[in-house]
């Protein structure tokens, strides 16, 4: 049985781009040590060292000494093989600081196999360890240089030999809940019947303290998923692979399991997602971790850079891959004394010159004679028309960008039709921390065109009456037609029914209905001028009075029904005084 272990380390660095494609056959690691280890004598065998608890580097230095065993494979060739006890202490393996860092702000980087000066062997920060038949065939160095450091494992035997190569990843502090595996691999194409084509990725979640009896013990690891090698990929390719923890998970580590294949690990690449912290405008952005659910952002609240207050919501939106999503707005308290300096509200809130006042929503200043401490604020990011009705236009609009250094702000908003003079029916909206606002002008007329206008004021604006046009929206909508008015105004001459339109079409008119009524049993007829002559035939049969009703028909549908009116020349059917 083989084991290569050493000290662990959790080294934060940067991702995910793949490593430059291996050249050179892997080559059966035993084969490698045969040519690269002089023949040697039998020398005894160093008993192993016992586990070296936290602080005691004297028992780390003891562990960490060599061993000789001969091993043979072919003919008889001794090979040196580093024995180490696994030690229960974070020890340092430094990423190599001439690789380059691939860090981006919305990935957190727990572990990258690239950037480490060695990853097994003296000074490694990975284990070894062969449980199969077979005491010659592990993982070993692969190719690559600094920052393109490999593994690999080449054990392609007869069918009826089931080999079982491991190699382990150091512990992994628990950062957060969701993980991703990210491995770039070759699998070189075999022709021995028993050489897989996937390479089984696992790892072993602690609760608590390291496990040292991890490296020799792969019983314990838990099977994340297998890199199978499609039939197309020939050369090196990279798969991901993700877990999730639990809240009281502590950390983990990672094993590959060789199964008699010829496998090169080029890269892996252990992360999680985060919103980064960022400052944008005058608003803090925190460091926030992503949430594990893909559909599911989580709601963060933002903060203004000291000396300023929101304008807008501060709710944020951080998604499961680490971005950002909402906007937020703070300004500067210039009614305090405070500028914005790029990025920062400064000034001495002892030594205001802006006057302040109370304004009718918030805290405001007036601006006195020869002070520019605030103005007038600009127009809203756009206004739009989001539905309409018979009577009705609804407006929406977003929020105003430069609000002039005051919070006393508010929307005047108004309409007309073509042949009004003046705009009427105005409403004032106060300014407030939302995104978005909207408005419904009631009591319109159907199907008429009406122009909307949106001004932004505050406590200053009055002084800039000459630029309002500067903070004016216009926008013209036409309210959908509705189904036609009553017809009041209904003649009846002999056997001849005459009307007028309504006086509320409320869209163009198709036509009418009429209906005659005698002892509860109705006649319909549809029409398309304003009046009709009555034949015997529309007239029920029975004793009864006989009545008449008439409606208008548009795009919209039928109105409503008139009033009744009786037709006195109609008494029995067939007969008729005229």
């Amino acid at each position: 049985m083989l084991l290569f272990t050493a000290c662990w380390h959790s080294h934060r660095v940067g991702i995910d781009h793949p490593a430059t494609m291996l050249e050179e056959p892997i080559q059966d690691p035993v084969e490698q040590l045969n040519h690269q280890v002089p023949e040697m004598g039998r020398p005894a065998i160093a008993p192993l060292s016992p586990p070296v608890v936290a602080g005691d580097t004297t028992a780390l230095r003891h562990s960490m000494k060599t061993s000789r065993l001969p091993v043979r494979y072919g003919n008889p060739v001794a090979v040196l093989i580093l024995l180490i006890t696994v030690p229960a202490i974070q020890c340092q393996a430094p990423a190599d600081a001439n690789c380059p860092s691939d860090q981006t702000p919305n990935i957190l980087t727990l572990m990258d196999s690239t950037r480490y000066n060695n990853l097994i062997g003296s000074g490694g920060i990975w284990t070894v360890f062969n449980n199969d038949s077979s005491s010659s065939t592990t993982w070993t160095v692969g190719a690559g240089g600094n920052c393109q450091r490999t593994v690999q494992v080449c054990e392609a035997k007869a069918q009826h030999f089931k080999a079982s190569n491991w190699i382990f990843t150091q512990y992994i502090p628990r950062q957060q809940l969701n993980y991703y595996v990210n491995v770039t691999l070759r699998i070189t194409i075999c022709s021995t019947p028993n050489c897989p084509r996937f390479l089984p990725v696992y790892n072993y979640v602690t609760n608590g303290q390291q496990d040292a009896s991890v490296y020799t013990n792969p019983s314990k690891y838990t099977l994340i998923g297998n890199i199978t090698l499609s039939p197309l990929q020939f050369t090196q390719f990279t798969a991901t692979l993700s877990f999730t923890l639990k809240a009281g998970d502590s950390g983990f580590y990672l094993g590959f399991r060789d199964q008699g294949s010829c496998t090169s690990l080029n890269r892996v690449n252990v992360y999680n997602y985060q919103c980064p912290q960022k400052q944008v405008g005058l608003v803090n952005q925190p460091l926030t971790a992503a949430p594990t659910a893909q559909n599911s952002p989580m709601t963060i609240s933002a903060a203004c850079v000291p000396g300023s207050v929101n304008t807008t919501s501060l709710d944020l939106f951080c998604s499961n891959t680490g971005i950002w999503n909402g906007f937020s707005t703070c300004i500067c308290k210039t009614w305090e004394g405070y500028r914005d300096t790029g990025g920062k509200c400064e000034g001495d809130p002892t030594n205001n010159p802006c006057v302040p006042v109370q304004a009718r929503i918030f805290q405001g200043t007036q601006r006195t004679p020869g002070d520019d401490c605030t103005a007038p604020p600009q127009a809203p990011i756009a206004v739009n028309v989001s539905g309409t009705t018979g009577d009705s236009i609804t407006v929406v609009w977003k929020y105003v960008p430069s609000l002039g250094e005051r919070l006393d702000y508010y929307f005047l908003l108004q309409y007309k039709t073509g042949d009004m003079e003046q705009f009427i029916g105005a409403a004032k909206i106060a300014g407030s921390i939302a995104m978005n606002y909207m408005y419904t002008f009631h009591g319109l007329s159907p199907d008429t065109t009406y122009q909307v206008q949106l001004i932004t004021r505050n406590g200053v604006s009055d002084q800039d009456e000459a630029n309002e046009f500067l903070r004016t929206l216009s926008i013209s909508s036409k309210t959908s037609i509705d189904v036609p008015g009553a017809v009041d105004d209904i003649t009846i001459s002999g056997r001849y029914v005459i009307w007028q339109p309504p006086t509320h079409p409320n869209g163009a008119i198709k036509g009418y209905n009429l209906t005659i009524i005698r002892d509860s049993i109705s006649t319909s007829i549809s029409v398309g001028g304003t009046f009709y002559r009555v034949e015997d035939a529309d007239i029920p049969e029975g004793n009864g009075t006989v009545f008449i009703q008439v409606r208008a028909v548009n795009g919209a549908g039928a109105g409503e029904w008139s009033s009744k009116h009786i037709l006195p020349t109609m008494t029995t059917p067939g007969l008729c005084r005229e």
